[in-house]
């Protein structure tokens, strides 16, 4: 084979072979996460994942899911990678999130603290979650951003809807708190659940993890958010079975509401379970995202007008609702 050919073919080879080898992680970043990482023990139990982060003042805290979690008063005990256990209490939370800030109750130096990304990776990149998946130590699940973009998924720990984006890798049990990290080991999200997959499967392979954004402003700030929430469930109106689609006319646009909680905002204006919302404020709203998004963008306590189409009938009309906040549940 003449040189210069041999040549060609080595740098196209390079052009494969660097990709692949940038979506693994070094054994020296997989130990330095490791000793950054916690398990996160609640009455004697191990109920998920953690791990060290610093404020910018060099304080370190630990930060996990609030769905391991009953309210703000349960205190945990941290177990370090070598073995090392120290009492903690949640300083601050955010159940739009599901994000839990603890603080060790005796100020603690010599760990390993992880540092947070900027900004949830573009889809593709490669994620590394480490937790204390099945009882065992902590082990490496790999996976891939799957959805960068911000998506709100009803999540019944909170009996509102957990903003989160998506990673493309099997979360197991009690990787819950765990980190999805960049293989330069860099938090890039916090394993809040799992999607349910089909009839009879357990996973739908989709992971929601927490952005680094809200991980970084609650370290930063350690005040509990406040998020708003509307009580009730709703999704897009062509997810709904036949007979609900028969008895609604074929020209309506909406989102249709799948659930209720009592007393809550929606039960209090008295919107009932397949109501179509058809606008917010003026807004048509087509696509859950949309109406979550508005009620996100207004403070705790906002008003809100709907234009909704009655379960039943056929003629439309407007409720006007008052926002909750998500928190009050733990206060």
């Amino acid at each position: 084979m003449p040189f210069s050919r041999i040549i060609l073919v080595a740098l196209l080879l390079c052009s494969f072979v660097q990709p692949a080898l940038g979506q693994e992680m070094s054994a020296k970043t997989t130990a330095l996460v490791r000793k950054g990482c916690v398990e996160v023990h609640i009455a004697g139990q191990l109920r998920g994942g953690g791990a060290f982060v610093k404020d910018a003042s060099g304080k370190i805290f630990v930060i996990t899911a609030a769905h391991l979690f009953q309210n703000k008063h349960v205190k945990s005990r941290i177990l370090t990678e070598n073995d090392l256990f120290l009492l903690a209490h949640i300083k601050a939370f955010d159940l739009g999130f599901d994000l839990a800030l603890l603080e060790p109750d005796t100020p603690i130096e010599s760990v390993m603290p992880l540092r947070i990304a900027e900004h949830i990776p573009t889809e593709s990149t490669p994620l590394f979650n480490f937790g204390p998946a099945l009882n065992r130590r902590t082990l490496v699940i790999s996976g891939h951003v799957a959805d960068a973009r911000i998506i709100y998924t009803d999540f019944s720990p909170s009996n509102g809807y957990l903003g989160h984006f998506f990673v493309s890798g099997i979360s197991l049990v009690l990787t819950s708190g765990g980190v999805w990290v960049t293989s330069k080991g860099q938090i890039a999200g916090i394993q809040n659940g799992r999607l349910n997959g089909d009839p009879g499967a357990p996973s739908s392979g989709l992971s929601m993890a927490a952005p680094p954004q809200a991980i970084s402003f609650l370290l930063e700030n350690k005040k509990t958010a406040s998020t708003p929430g509307i009580g009730a469930w709703v999704w897009e109106l062509w997810t709904a079975d036949k007979k609900l689609l028969a008895g609604i006319p074929k020209s309506t646009e909406g989102i249709v509401v799948t659930w209720v909680r009592d007393k809550g905002p929606f039960a209090k204006a008295g919107i009932r379970v397949h109501d179509v919302i058809i606008s917010c404020d003026g807004v048509p709203v087509k696509r859950h995202y949309q109406f979550i998004e508005i009620i996100r963008g207004q403070p705790v306590g906002t008003e809100f007008k709907l234009k909704l189409l009655p379960a039943g009938q056929r003629a439309t009309r407007t409720v006007t609702f008052r926002t909750e906040r998500l928190e009050d549940k733990w206060d």
